[in-house]
């Protein structure tokens, strides 16, 4: 027995030489997986002939595989049997490789016998190998049949055509009483009856060349009874089901029984007529078959292209996949993992022996199961989630962004679910640093920011003495932008308050209008500054609402801010009241005549700071914040916010209240 070492070169040679094998079936010949299985093989091969000129690998009569004699490993192992096989398919016993053999002499070896048992059976191997230019590596067909009582026998296809053409021969002369010794005789009965015995015990049946050497022996014979008792019992102590041999030696029987009645019937020249039609007809089939297997092998050839660029084109995508950054989850309707790639293996803990599980028994984490529920989602889009994930110790949190979206086949058939993952940890580390910055940022400036306004209204009112005319302007000027600035800080305070849920509301019962002309009445003047209309649209039946008047005043103030700054002299803003009783909301509305927004940029309108480049030129750029405002307090009031504009054509801002009973 090897020690642990060689155990372990021998196992991984076998192991390289199998898998290459395999992948031959599946990959082209250039294929770098291919080429780098090759190369494992020969590595292998070269470790275990470092210090011997020869390896011989053969397999022993009791399914052993044997390294030098020696055996090796365990049959129940996988690459074991898979080898077993290999041998018993190509007909041979052994392969033996000498030192020198080559990288190149391996890959034709395996490829031209090893991948192709066709090839390797139509002649004498060796020969076969040298034609190829192998000349290191040598194989050894299997020359015996062994038939034991009670055991399985040891016989491959291409020996048994072998040991039937010797018994033709054998039997030939013994029909021509060239044989006539009783020992002689006996063997050839023994040769056909453990041929038979074998044939019948792994195929339920004869084969017709075996059956017809049989036939012309038991012919020949003087007790055809007692033959047939004979090989009765040689196929009954061989193992075979009683019934079975029943069977066959009644139906050998009676062929022989209708064979010798066939011959004292006379053949007529009608008979010949009639067959020479049928083979004429025959012939005729076999033309047309032949064409339709040409023309099929045409499409077939066509087929196995298209697969080739399918399967090329699969497994470029399945590396695209597997490379990705962000992590992907693929589930069918019923929720089972049908694809996972290593990023998202990494994020939620999946191995590939979860494949093909459901999803909500792979994954514990109660916010993550929302990957497995709502396959029937919008087909319009995606769904966007972001899953804040704590460990056990609650000493580090991770955040998720994940994106789902509904898989539809042609027919428009929901087949599943993919869902891509984003590790956002960081990002949201970030943000929540910049809005804590800007809050404590706001509120330091506020004091300061009071006592210097507060200074220069003081002066300004000449309580600290008498200033010049030109002085009042400058300090008007700047007594203008510290308000400015004191806006600026309010705002961002409230943005931070809003965007950490720590603005408390108010709630109140009122009547919508009323807050809509105050909000109106507050601008008006400046509206008129630019000759501005601003209207009313509000039903008489718009019930009242309970809400915090003083935060949506602040919401309707922003927009109807904005319609004013963007809509050029003499223009006109309509605010606008619908009541949806179907959708449980009330629909507010502020549309202008102004230059209005692209729709490149809507979807950007209520981010921070940002600010579309165009506006009136008379007008004083904005924070840039109000729009975020507006957008956190109506979802603060279990509303929704958003934009329709084309460039040009004005803008309209609409949002809603829920209505409370």
């Amino acid at each position: 027995m090897p020690d642990n070492i060689q155990q372990d070169n021998y196992l991984k040679f076998i192991t390289n030489l199998v898998t290459t094998i395999r992948q031959i079936s599946i990959y082209p010949p250039k294929h770098p997986i291919i080429v780098n299985s090759i190369k494992a093989v020969f590595l292998s091969l070269e470790v275990l002939l470092k210090d011997r000129s020869v390896l011989s690998l053969n397999l022993s009569p009791d399914n052993k595989i044997l390294f030098n004699g020696e055996a090796f490993g365990d049959k129940s192992s996988w690459t074991i049997q898979e080898m077993i096989t290999y041998f018993k398919k190509l007909d041979i016993e052994g392969i033996v490789f000498d030192s020198g053999v080559t990288k190149k002499e391996i890959d034709e070896f395996i490829r031209s016998v090893l991948c192709d048992s066709e090839a390797a059976k139509s002649g004498n191997l060796n020969s076969l190998l040298l034609n190829k230019g192998i000349q290191h590596i040598k194989t050894k067909q299997f020359s015996y049949l062994k038939v034991e009582k009670g055991k399985e026998a040891f016989v491959v296809e291409g020996e048994k055509a072998k040991i039937l053409e010797g018994l033709k021969f054998k039997v030939k002369d013994y029909c021509s009483d060239k044989i006539e010794s009783p020992e002689d005789i006996q063997s050839i009965e023994k040769e056909i009856f453990n041929l038979i015995s074998v044939e019948f015990k792994e195929k339920n049946k004869l084969s017709p060349a075996l059956k017809n050497v049989f036939k012309k022996f038991i012919l020949h014979g003087k007790d055809k009874d007692d033959i047939l008792s004979r090989l009765k019992n040689a196929l009954l102590d061989y193992g075979c089901p009683a019934q079975k041999v029943d069977n066959v030696i009644n139906k050998i029987n009676k062929e022989i029984t209708l064979g010798k009645e066939v011959k004292k019937k006379a053949v007529t020249l009608a008979d010949i007529e009639i067959l020479k039609n049928e083979n004429r007809e025959l012939k005729l089939k076999l033309n047309r078959i032949q064409q339709e297997v040409e023309a099929k092998g045409a499409e077939v050839g066509k087929l196995q292209r298209q697969n080739k660029r399918i399967f090329d084109e699969k497994a470029r995508i399945d590396n695209i996949i597997h490379n990705l950054s962000e992590g992907m989850v693929v589930v069918d309707p019923e929720g089972k993992i049908i694809l996972v790639n290593s990023t998202a293996e990494s994020l939620l803990g999946i191995t590939k022996n979860d494949m093909g599980k459901p999803i909500r028994e792979v994954i514990k984490d109660e916010h993550l199961l929302t990957l497995a529920k709502h396959i029937a989602l919008e087909k319009e889009g995606s769904v966007q989630k972001d899953i804040e994930l704590v460990s056990p110790n609650e000493a580090t949190k991770r955040v998720l962004r994940t994106s789902q979206a509904v898989v539809e086949d042609y027919n428009g058939n929901t087949v599943g679910m993919v869902t891509i993952l984003n590790d956002i940890t960081k990002q949201k580390e970030i943000e929540k640093l910049k809005s804590e910055f800007l809050a404590t940022v706001s509120h330091e400036l506020r004091t300061p920011l009071v006592a210097i306004e507060k200074s220069i209204s003081l002066i300004l009112n000449k309580e600290a003495g008498d200033v010049s005319e030109t002085q009042t302007q400058f300090l008007s000027i700047a007594e203008r932008n510290l308000k400015r600035l004191g806006l600026l800080i309010n705002d961002l305070l409230d943005l931070s308050k809003l965007e950490a849920r720590k603005m408390e509301l108010k709630p109140e019962t009122v009547i919508l209008e009323k807050i809509i002309s105050d909000s109106i009445e507050s601008l008006n003047n400046w509206a008129k500054t630019k000759s501005i209309r601003i209207e009313k649209v509000i039903p008489a039946d718009i019930p009242e609402v309970n809400l915090d008047p003083n935060k949506i005043i602040q919401v309707l103030n922003n927009l109807i801010g904005n319609a004013i700054k963007f809509t050029p002299q003499g223009g006109s803003i309509t605010v606008g009241l619908v009541l949806s009783k179907e959708d449980g909301v009330i629909k507010v509305s502020v549309a202008d005549t102004g230059m209005g927004i692209a729709k490149e940029d809507l979807p950007k309108v209520f981010d921070k700071f940002y600010q579309t480049q165009e506006r009136a030129p008379t007008d004083i750029s904005g924070t840039g914040i109000g729009l975020a405002i507006v957008r956190e307090i109506v979802e603060l009031h279990g509303g929704k916010v958003w934009a329709e504009s084309e460039k040009g054509q004005g803008a309209r801002f609409i949002f809603t209240l829920p209505l409370r009973k």
